[in-house]
């Protein structure tokens, strides 16, 4: 997969997702609602991140859940885990480390250290690292579309707006689309105004 396919791929999926997502008739006093509940759209954006995160490890984009504490009195530092299956410990020095976090906070997950291997409410955070051999311009790309699509996931709690959901959706597709162009819209502008 290239890098171009990865985005025109991720770029098409985000904007079916967007189509999906309607205003709840229930404020108005309807009996009837039939718009997407929040929690289906966001099991289909977990869906959709749960899809790409790994294809992003092509372009030297990887994703470890750190645990910087466990009820294991022998915990010691941040043990991690991946889905890639290859162990990369923590400051591992075939990546850099971002300090860029997908996601921070408590989740049922199994600590690493645990000697019960039981799932616990742990505090954990999913942070981006980038293979030094990557292109740290792309890696910064798409770091930002992820977190587009996580905060648009944090959004779609029931009872949240949906305009939360698509404003993420929507910045998340501006960044695909100035990375698949050969130079930023921003760039672009700035180019016609110093030629006018």
């Amino acid at each position: 997969m290239t890098i171009f396919d990865f985005y025109v791929g991720l770029r098409e999926e985000i904007l079916k997702q967007i189509s999906g997502i309607d205003n709840s008739n229930a404020n108005w006093g309807w009996s009837w609602d039939d718009s997407t509940p929040n929690c289906v759209v966001k099991e289909r954006l977990e869906l959709l991140l749960g899809k790409y995160v790994p294809l992003a490890k092509e372009f030297g984009v990887y994703i470890v859940t750190r645990y910087p504490m466990c009820k294991n009195p022998k915990h010691w530092l941040y043990p991690t885990t991946n889905r890639y299956g290859i162990p990369i410990p923590y400051k591992d020095a075939r990546f850099v480390w971002s300090g860029r976090e997908l996601f921070h906070g408590w989740r049922l997950s199994i600590c690493p250290c645990s000697s019960t291997n039981e799932p616990r409410e742990n505090m954990v955070i999913d942070e981006f690292i980038c293979d030094k051999a990557a292109s740290i311009g792309e890696f910064n790309k798409i770091a930002l579309i992820f977190e587009d699509i996580s905060a648009a996931i944090m959004n779609s709690k029931d009872k949240k707006s949906r305009s939360g959901i698509r404003e993420y959706l929507l910045r998340a597709v501006l960044r695909i689309n100035d990375a698949i162009l050969p130079q930023s819209v921003d760039e672009y502008i700035a180019q016609r105004r110093e030629n006018m």
